[in-house]
């Protein structure tokens, strides 16, 4: 590993955290003491002192704090194997950890909010864009999801200080599973409320019956349908192998403190940043990662910025943590980033607004002092005044200071979306993070759809939004019900590509039947399909689901390549038995194999892998020969298990030898894994001819052929030709064959109408292009979507902002939205009271303390000039002014402003 130097010297305090090892630790940092340098100097000084980059965890609130982390530790550490170390939120950690340790089906899509709507609102015939649109509706649904999780929660006796969003349940649900219990005669418990959840069509018939107080029929009638309706989402999750971002957690937790937890990978070292935005759930995850004796953990937060509540965080987080690192609290002490006007205001609201001991205040190491404009109380006679106002000071800034960004804070999306109409009234190019995220639109899922359908021809959620957005059929539930229906008769969309009139197991019977299948596997020298050599291949002939006796193939070959001394945990055995048996140089090896094959057609165990290390090993070693000409075709009895299989949890050659009972091993040695895979191959053949029958009949209904028909019409060719090209390396300074992808298959969407005009695709271009994609390192689209696809279905618009994309300097956005970036200009939009604190927030003392760390955070953005606007008064509804106070989180800072 080689160390780059870097022109950086960390206070004392950061010091002080750097040098941490052993036990838990608590670090308090405020805005603007260099948190990010720590975590990565942490990295280095770790490796430096033992710790494997494998067993360093590093987890981040939002994707874009990751990706601020992997780039300023790549930049400050040359080494390849920091590549091993994940970074990244929660909720992807969980997603992989499901996924690896087959907890979930291996077919599983993750849904988001949308899609969750979508479901409950197929269940009540509803317009899901109208419930969406309406905000009482859209939160009568996010009641049912949470109960559906809390539920599970009951049912799995999870401890009650973890459980989430208690809240969905209230004080009429209380009422209305008394009375139940009443006229049921059993006590109320959390085992009786099960029963009622369980049990809902039951208690809705009962409830009409006598005994019950007909004063509470309506509380029931809510209760009752609700608990229906959370039912039937769980169930159909389960039936179409969905899980939801809560699903992510609860799954992770049971399988960690479960009697699996001893297989299951702990880390010795692990740090968390953005703690105070942690739920206890995530919380606990994190404690049941954590590896036993002397692990190093360091937890960082910043209780002035817990803004999160109605995600589930809350600041008991950060209470809990305080009490189990006594001893071990460190706080940052020197903000680097504001000069010292602006930091004593944000110290002074800190200390007298939030209660945030001033002792524990960091310093400025920036003694600039105010020249009179830096901090200003900007005034509008009224609300629509104000959007105007702001619009033009905005303008002064942009053109006063040129090299500098100024970002509009606001408190709601309505705002938003009027300030960005003020601002381009008077032509003032700027970016709006804010309202419908640009990645949440269906515009951007149904392009992103085809780059997931690419990577995993088995994802049922991006075959179903394409199913839809190209029009198929009309509704996101016929989407889904129709990918269900291919699923559960053998079939994936793709085949309505690939075929006019068959299907890929049909395809693989008639072949079984008419010609020899060449069963075959490599071992490697590694993973890297383009530059990893052979060094075994093995095979056996069948001919209609049998081994054809004698056929068995087997050689090895000569490498001047490092093979690796194990795989996973065990002693690479292929060492072994090269010591012991004669090795071909390549080009005679392959020859010899491919002699072998003749007219036969090649399938393997995830044959992608095989097949095409296989036609790059001939490209370095037998130029004269063209796999694609020569074995131009391949089947991949992985895909044939999971179309004959698909609710099974795991497809790994081990899993399916157990599964359905076949004799073999999985040794890691060709020949052996030949072997099992050729039982596998006999079970898939008698498999699918039994299956043929009913395929065919669903296949010849009218409307199949017919959505069969559109499908082909309107993405055969994108299709087809983007497969085709998944493998093709590109140079360095080619446009990554990811955004390639992306590109045309949105130019032929609009091209036929078939999209809209995405305003933001520009971003999304640049974006992937010089923030995403490495080309040095990924050269060909199949590489770049198997390292990235995870992360590109999670970006948000926020993500954009801190990257070199934006070109705009001036940024209109939400407080939620701001947090974690910064600017060199800050307005805070109409800071009165009714807005900070919210008009209903003021009774509620919790939901008041979080609206003046609202208001800290939006402050806080600021790396040079804060603004505070307001409008004077406001218009009722009888077109009569009343005056607006200026936010009472403002008085003991006003002194600081002109």
């Amino acid at each position: 590993m080689e160390e780059l130097r870097i022109d950086w010297q960390p206070d004392e305090s950061q010091r002080e955290v750097i040098d941490v090892q052993g036990g838990q630790h608590l670090v308090l940092a405020p805005p603007g003491c260099g948190k990010t340098q720590i975590l990565t100097e942490r990295v280095k000084r770790a490796h430096a002192c033992g710790t494997a980059y494998e067993d360093m965890l590093c987890l981040t609130f939002t994707n874009r704090a990751a990706r601020g982390m992997m780039e300023r530790i790549r930049t400050h550490i040359v080494d390849n194997d920091v590549a091993n170390m994940y970074i990244g939120n929660i909720h992807r950690f969980c997603s992989r950890f499901l996924f690896e340790h087959s907890v979930i089906p291996a077919e599983s899509s993750v849904i988001d909010d949308d899609d969750a709507v979508s479901i409950l609102a197929r269940f009540l015939d509803e317009d899901e864009k109208q419930v969406a649109a309406t905000y009482k509706r859209l939160h009568d649904y996010h009641e049912v999801i949470f109960f559906s999780h809390l539920m599970y929660q009951l049912n799995r006796r999870h401890p009650r200080t973890l459980r989430l969003h208690t809240d969905c349940i209230n004080a009429n649900d209380i009422a209305a599973m008394r009375e139940i219990c009443r006229v049921q005669q059993t006590t109320f418990t959390a085992e009786t409320m099960m029963d009622i959840y369980e049990h809902a069509d039951f208690y809705l018939d009962t409830s009409r019956m006598d005994g019950y107080d007909y004063g509470k029929m309506t509380i029931l009638d809510s209760l009752l349908h609700k608990m229906k309706l959370a039912k039937q989402y769980e169930r159909y999750k389960t039936d179409h192998k969905l899980v939801d971002f809560e699903d992510l957690l609860l799954l992770t937790y049971d399988t960690l403190t479960s009697n699996q937890r001893q297989n299951v990978r702990r880390y010795p070292w692990i740090q968390v940043d953005e703690v105070q935005d942690l739920n206890p759930l995530q919380l606990a995850i994190v404690d049941a990662i954590t590896a036993d004796g002397d692990a190093t953990v360091v937890f960082l937060g910043d209780e002035q910025q817990a803004i999160f509540s109605f995600m589930g965080a809350k600041l008991d987080t950060l209470d809990v943590l305080r009490e189990r690192c006594k001893g071990r609290i460190h706080h940052l002490t020197v903000n680097h980033r504001s000069p010292k006007y602006l930091l004593d205001v944000l110290n002074t609201y800190a200390s007298r607004v939030l209660h945030i001991n001033s002792d524990l205040l960091p310093t400025a190491d920036n003694e600039a002092t105010c020249d009179g404009g830096e901090l200003k109380l900007l005034y509008s006679d009224t609300l629509d005044a104000e959007y105007r106002d702001v619009a033009a000071f905005t303008r002064q800034l942009h053109d006063n200071f040129t090299a500098e960004t100024t970002a509009i804070i606001v408190n709601s999306n309505s705002d938003a979306e009027l300030l960005s109409r003020a601002l381009r009234d008077i032509d003032l190019p700027h970016f709006k993070v804010s309202g419908i995220d640009l990645f949440s639109t269906n515009e951007v899922k149904l392009l992103f759809a085809h780059l997931n359908v690419l990577t995993n021809e088995h994802n049922f959620m991006a075959w179903s939004r394409l199913i839809k957005g190209l029009k198929v059929v009309e509704t996101n539930s016929a989407a889904r019900n129709f990918v269900r229906s291919c699923q559960q008769n053998g079939l994936l969309p793709s085949d309505f590509l690939r075929y006019e009139s068959s299907s890929y197991i049909a395809d693989f019977v008639r072949i079984c039947t008419e010609k020899e299948l060449v069963v075959f596997d490599t071992e490697t020298t590694g993973l890297d399909v383009f530059t990893d050599d052979i060094v075994q291949i093995a095979a056996v002939k069948m001919r209609e689901g049998r081994v054809i006796e004698g056929s068995e193939f087997k050689i090895f070959i000569t490498t001047n390549r490092e093979i690796p001394s194990h795989l996973g945990d065990i002693a690479n055995p292929i060492i072994e038995e090269l010591k012991h048996n004669r090795q071909y140089p390549h080009d005679e090896a392959l020859q010899m194999f491919l002699d072998y094959v003749g007219d036969g057609i090649l399938l393997g165990h995830n044959a992608d892998y095989d097949y095409h290390i296989l036609d790059w090993n001939l490209r370095r070693y037998c130029p004269q020969i063209n796999l694609h000409e020569r074995c131009p075709r391949y089947f991949d009895s992985l895909k044939l298990v999971h179309l004959l299989e698909p609710d099974l949890k795991q497809y790994k050659l081990k899993a399916l030898l157990e599964i359905f009972h076949l004799q073999g091993e999985n040794s890691h040695l060709a020949d052996a894994d030949v072997q099992a895979t050729a039982h596998v191959v006999s079970y898939c053949y008698e498999r699918a001819r039994e299956l043929l029958p009913i395929q065919q009949a669903f296949m010849d209904r009218e409307r199949v052929k017919s959505c069969g028909e559109r499908l082909r019409r309107n993405y055969r060719d994108l299709f087809l030709d983007a497969h085709s090209r998944l493998y093709a390396p590109c140079s360095a300074t080619d446009r990554p064959p990811l955004v390639t992808e992306l590109m045309l298959f949105y130019d032929a969407l609009l091209a036929d109408g078939l999209i809209e005009k995405v305003d933001g695709i520009g971003y999304i271009e640049t974006y992937l292009t010089e923030d995403v994609v490495d080309l040095l390192r990924e050269k060909a689209l199949i590489q770049q979507l198997n390292r990235h696809i995870m992360e590109i279905n999670t970006l948000k618009e926020a993500d954009l902002c801190s990257s070199s994309v934006i070109q705009d300097r001036v940024f209109v956005t939400t407080v939620h939205k701001a947090k974690g970036l910064e600017f060199d200009n800050v307005i805070v939009f109409d800071a009165i009271d009714g807005r900070y604190p919210n008009y209903y927030n003021q009774t509620n003392e919790q939901l008041l303390a979080e609206d003046a760390r609202k208001f800290y955070v939006a402050m806080s953005r600021s790396r040079k000039r804060l603004y505070i606007s307001q409008s004077l008064s406001r218009i009722d509804y009888h077109n009569q002014p009343h005056p607006n106070l200026l936010t009472r989180f403002m008085t003991p800072i006003l002194s600081y402003f002109n």
